[in-house]
């Protein structure tokens, strides 16, 4: 449980679904500068951000499902709580440090993103979950040398790291430039795929309501299945968070 509960919460912490053309359809060619720049435009302007999530979270073939509820605000703190009926967890992220705290066992975790970023084989940072959540590359794009793959049904992009030697790949919807498909892999084998579908605006923001992830490392899989509505945007909400007295610090 709290092993799982680290896990989720730093990884994450009227519109239709996203179309996609017809099988036997090709896609228009655009050159890759242009698709870059289609790609970033579609990322949200924001200042703060509130929404719930039904989860569920599946390692190595056991299963648990959650009520999540986020507040971000943009670039500086996520602030998480999980719930089934009773409250059972919380936890805050900053640019420099992970906290929560869990009721069940009455611990509570200080650190860092590495272990989490050895477990999903990705150096997680405050950027990269935020970028996770929305929607967004998870790398920014202008860091990357980026060539475009050749695919009838969608854009794709691709690059590769040679220091870290992973393989970057971006898949694009052709229709609306929106972000469907980003997965990490290595040459072992060990990979992080996120898709993201039925994408809804509200209030100048395009936010997926369906995100699936997916993460192999060592051997250890991963599956996360997030249902999420957005409730609020730009409204100044609050971070309120407070390890109780009395909880007993873990390591991981």
């Amino acid at each position: 449980m709290r092993k799982f509960i680290l896990v989720f919460f730093i990884i994450f912490s009227g519109c239709k679904a996203t179309k996609t053309l017809d099988s036997k359809s090709t896609v228009k060619k655009i050159s890759t500068n242009f698709l870059v720049e289609k790609t970033e435009n579609n990322k949200s302007a924001f200042d703060y951000l509130v929404f719930r999530s039904q989860t569920s979270f599946v390692e190595n073939g056991s299963k648990n499902q959650f009520n999540l509820s986020f507040r971000i605000k943009k670039n500086d703190k996520i602030l998480i709580s999980g719930s089934l009926l009773v409250p059972l967890f919380k936890g805050l992220l900053t640019k420099n440090e992970v906290l929560f705290y869990e009721k069940l066992n009455r611990s509570f975790y200080k650190g860092n993103y590495d272990y989490i970023s050895s477990l999903l084989n990705y150096d997680f940072n405050l950027e990269s979950v935020q970028n996770l959540i929305l929607g967004n590359p998870i790398n920014d794009f202008n860091k990357k040398r980026l060539t475009q793959k050749k695919s009838q049904t969608n854009y794709v992009l691709s690059s590769y790291d040679r220091k870290k030697k992973l393989s970057y790949t971006y898949t694009i919807d052709p229709l609306s430039f929106a972000l469907i498909q980003q997965k990490i892999s290595s040459a072992n084998g060990n990979y992080f795929l996120v898709n993201y579908s039925n994408f809804k605006k509200v209030k100048g923001v395009k936010f997926p309501q369906t995100i699936q992830i997916s993460s192999l490392n060592n051997k250890k899989k991963v599956e996360i299945v997030m249902k999420n509505k957005l409730t609020k945007v730009n409204d100044n909400v609050s971070f309120p968070f407070k390890i109780p007295n009395g909880y007993k610090k873990i390591n991981l």
